[in-house]
């Protein structure tokens, strides 16, 4: 009986440190990706969202898409706000994202190309 208590108690052990290993890496590569990714640029499938805070997309200073803070599954992505700024390019094109602790700001630099030029502490 002992022998067959040992044998469960090692293998609920050993599972115990896989699961700690695999959590392990899991945390570590996570951290690692995190660290390479850039912000610099806005991939065109991001949303332009913050949740609380204010997002928009402006034209020349002026407002043309602001986030609704009641509809979250409809929000406007990079790549709409691509497709209007390619009618008209010659236009001063930015992307405002203020959330509770960050805000980025990101100007249209090139054709699919929205590029970080302010960062600050958010709403905070």
């Amino acid at each position: 009986m002992q022998n067959i208590l040992f044998k469960a108690g090692d293998e609920l052990s050993g599972r115990a440190v896989a699961f700690e290993q695999a959590a392990e890496t899991v945390v570590k590569t996570t951290r690692e990706s995190w660290a390479v990714r850039s912000d610099e640029y806005l991939a065109l499938e991001s949303v332009i969202g913050v949740g609380l805070g204010y997002a928009a997309l402006t034209r020349d200073g002026m407002p043309v898409y602001e986030q609704d803070e009641r509809e979250f599954d409809d929000l406007m992505t990079v790549g709409q706000a691509e497709a209007l700024a390619r009618m008209d390019p010659a236009r001063d094109w930015r992307i405002h994202l203020v959330g509770l602790l960050d805000d980025r700001h990101y100007k249209r630099v090139g054709i699919g190309r929205w590029r970080l030029y302010r960062r600050g502490y958010g709403l905070s």
